[in-house]
């Protein structure tokens, strides 16, 4: 046999000689299935060494290893087809160089005088209503350059989410959206190779980096990254009561900072999108924040950090309170299996909404911004959220009202959905609400669909004037969507359907998603405002993923872009128009579907 006819046959058969080789017992094998002799069978492989260049052993057991790198092994393992792959960069865009493929592309930091900035801006708004970090030892190792990589990269994050656009630029970006990916990914990066040791930068690093969000179809979203900061929290022992712990004073304080910041957090996205609260009260003992847990870390550098001021404490403090009470509502009107307790009884829960406004501090009373992010500001923030827990709790379930419980509910959902546009409408009168929180969201949608529910009815003044509320809180929606990741194709959703509900504007053919008894002529072009409500206020510089004039994909669904989830702009404006939608509206309108997406609460 020539050697081309062994080297062949070696190939042909490597893995029974493989089985062979490593147990002598098993030679009776090649002789039984391959009619080779033993004797043959050391020929082969003398002859396919020589062929190779490789020297023979007589050892088999060197032999076979050499044979089993010599020859190509066998292939189990197929490449994913490129088809498929395509089908992930439709979605998100191909890979770019900005994403980090090595830990050392994570460690990249910006330009100093750019660090410094987004310090600022970080402290300035985001750790003001999330205070997880020791300001005093933070400035020091930080001025020493000596600071936590993932902390650093995660604040940067969160530093061009909310920063001004010239900071996008002396970051050596040309737009918001790739700025923030970038920085995502590499404290994602760092924090996937366990990069930092620290148990308490890590939990206060999750929980900051669930303000990310990639896209609607992003398994790892807001709820997962607040998810992960919970359990380690849990882990830590944060939700436990430490008055006989032996930490010290100082390291009580920030876990219970830190602890009340997840708490805060995770009610927030369990009200904004219909899940069910991870953490439940009944499992936690922890003592509540006070003014003393912010002021053992107040010794630090100014220039990086603003002065904590008493209404920034006092923010924390109650919304801290409010969050609590956030919870119950959830539990009281959404959860299938509520307790049924004093606790969660609408009156209960009416009455410590309005015990708790009425015992708020001077400083977080409701009073005119002056541009400037001090305690009318604030006191802004707040309030979106007590208005939003008001809707939640007194929204109506029909758009008919009959009982005079259900009328009261209604009158009080509408006034909260009122008080959230107004305060909306003054952050944009002061140029403040690229610097308000993420909560800010979740309030305007309720607030919309509130107003929705006012334009379904016969009243033709209520009606035009809930038309003019709800442009008013898409504008806002617009204005955040260049910070935050707005849920956008429920915003273009609300202008789709509005400008159904009007009469305005061409549809898709199956008729109006919802019919009223009485017929709705408006005597303003709704849709055509609606549009240029949105249009008109994107910015055509980087902010917000690099907006720009956006009636042409307002108006035409099938244009086809990269998908962006900050810009309110690239959202599907066909998802209200399907049977199931066309079908159900037609019969009741349920808020519940224009809040919470998805199917049901819990």
């Amino acid at each position: 046999m020539s050697n081309n006819g062994l080297l062949h046959l070696i190939q042909k058969r490597h893995l029974i000689m493989c089985m062979a080789l490593r147990k002598p017992h098993m030679h009776h094998l090649i002789r039984r299935h391959h009619k080779v002799s033993t004797k043959s069978f050391r020929h082969l492989i003398l002859a396919m060494h020589k062929e190779s260049g490789l020297q023979y052993h007589n050892d088999f057991n060197q032999t076979q290893m050499r044979i089993t790198l010599w020859i190509k092994p066998l292939r189990v393992h197929y490449p994913i087809p490129v088809s498929i792959v395509d089908q992930s960069t439709a979605n998100f865009g191909p890979k770019t160089p900005e994403d980090p493929t090595s830990l050392q592309e994570a460690l990249v930091m910006p330009p100093p005088e750019v660090a410094d900035q987004l310090v600022r801006v970080f402290f300035d708004t985001t750790h003001v209503a999330f205070p997880v970090f020791d300001r005093q030892r933070f400035t020091r190792l930080y001025l020493q350059g000596q600071a936590s990589p993932l902390v650093l990269q995660t604040i940067f994050l969160l530093g061009f989410m909310v920063g001004s656009d010239d900071l996008i630029q002396a970051g050596g970006f040309n737009d918001r959206a790739t700025a923030r990916k970038t920085y995502y990914l590499r404290a994602k990066a760092l924090y996937d190779a366990d990069y930092d040791a620290d148990r308490m930068n890590v939990v206060a690093c999750l929980l900051l980096i669930g303000f990310w969000w990639a896209g609607y179809d992003e398994q790892k979203d807001h709820c997962h990254w607040v998810g992960c900061a919970t359990t380690l929290a849990q882990s830590m022992g944060m939700h436990r009561s430490m008055s006989q712990s032996t930490f010290s004073p100082h390291t009580k304080s920030l876990r219970k900072r830190i602890w009340w910041a997840i708490y805060t957090r995770e009610r927030h996205l369990s009200a904004a999108f219909g899940r069910p609260c991870r953490i439940r009260d009944e499992d936690c003992d922890v003592e509540p924040l006070d003014e003393d847990d912010f002021h053992f870390d107040l010794d630090y550098d100014q220039r990086l950090i603003p002065d904590q001021q008493e209404f920034h404490v006092s923010y924390v403090l109650e919304m801290t309170r409010l969050a609590a009470m956030l919870g119950d509502v959830l539990i009281s009107e959404f959860s299938p299996r509520r307790p049924m307790t004093e606790q969660f009884e609408t009156q209960t829960l009416k009455e410590k909404l309005s015990g708790w406004e009425r015992k708020l501090p001077e400083n977080l009373r409701v009073s005119p911004l002056d541009g400037n992010l001090g305690a009318p500001f604030w006191a802004s923030m707040l309030h979106f959220n007590y208005q939003y827990c008001q809707i939640l709790l007194f929204r109506p379930k029909s758009i008919e009202i009959v009982s005079q419980e259900e009328k009261e509910r209604d009158s009080r959902a509408r006034m909260a959905a009122d008080a959230i546009t107004r305060n909306a409408e003054d952050q944009l009168s002061a140029d403040t609400i690229r610097y308000a929180q993420i909560h800010l969201v979740p309030a305007l949608f309720g607030a919309l669909s509130m107003h929705t529910i006012e334009i379904c009815r016969k009243d033709s003044i209520r009606r035009q004037l809930a038309e003019n509320k709800s442009r008013q809180c898409l504008l806002a929606l617009g204005e955040l969507s260049k910070s935050w990741p707005v849920r956008i194709w429920i915003s273009k959703s609300f202008v789709s359907l509005m400008t159904r509900l009007t009469g305005q504007g061409s549809a898709p053919s199956g008729g109006a998603i919802v019919r009223v008894s009485s017929s709705i002529h408006p005597t303003s072009p709704v849709g055509q405002s609606l549009h240029q409500s949105v249009n008109g206020n994107q910015s055509t510089s980087g902010g917000g993923g690099g907006h720009q004039d956006t009636t042409a994909t307002l108006n035409d669904g099938s244009q086809t872009r990269d998908f962006d989830p900050y810009d309110i702009t690239q959202a599907n404006p066909h998802l209200f128009y399907d049977s199931f939608w066309a079908s159900y509206l037609d019969n009741a309108f349920d808020v519940d579907l224009l809040i919470h997406p998805n199917s049901g609460l819990f």
